[in-house]
């Protein structure tokens, strides 16, 4: 019976810690979420996703033909450009954004939250709305971004406790 016990001390420990530390906790998830939000922004923003999407634009150029052409020449013209963002990568943002105000959620984190859920908005938008819907997604993510950081900094810097507290 006394194993037992030590058992159910464990597991009791094991959750006291993990509420005792839930802002910890949900900062390295947070932060995780932000290095990978960073990277899908960077990849998607430097073009290597949509490479077919450019050939769409210069092909008719080379052609001659003047419905083609860069998207500086679209918005010269009044033509409405569409988005290069790929429906996957828009629906990756999208879901990331999700996990994200979950975990903001979580943390008691209302602008983090607020600010993932607004670029969420702005990730379902980006093929109705084209180039400018691309830009505020963009700037939406840079912003949830910037509030991460912001959340992390606040949080007061963890505490070194013995080595004969950890939970093996």
């Amino acid at each position: 019976m006394q194993n037992c016990a030590t058992r159910s001390d464990r597991l009791l420990e094991l959750i006291l810690f993990s509420l005792r530390d839930r802002g910890a906790l949900c900062a390295l998830v947070l932060a995780a979420y932000r290095v990978e939000l960073t990277s899908l922004l960077d990849r998607v923003s430097s073009g290597s996703i949509g490479d077919d999407d450019d050939d769409r634009e210069v092909a008719p150029q080379a052609r001659g033909d003047r419905a083609g052409g860069s998207p500086a020449r679209a918005r010269a013209e009044g033509r409405r450009t569409e988005a290069r963002i790929s429906e996957e990568d828009a629906f990756l943002i999208y879901d990331l954004a999700g996990c994200i105000a979950e975990a903001a959620g979580a943390a008691r984190l209302p602008v983090v939250r607020r600010d993932a859920l607004a670029l969420r908005e702005k990730a379902a938008e980006v093929h109705a709305g084209g180039e400018r819907a691309e830009r505020d997604m963009f700037a939406a993510g840079l912003r949830v971004i910037d509030r991460i950081l912001d959340a992390a900094r606040a949080q007061p810097s963890p505490r070194s406790e013995p080595a004969s507290k950890d939970l093996n």
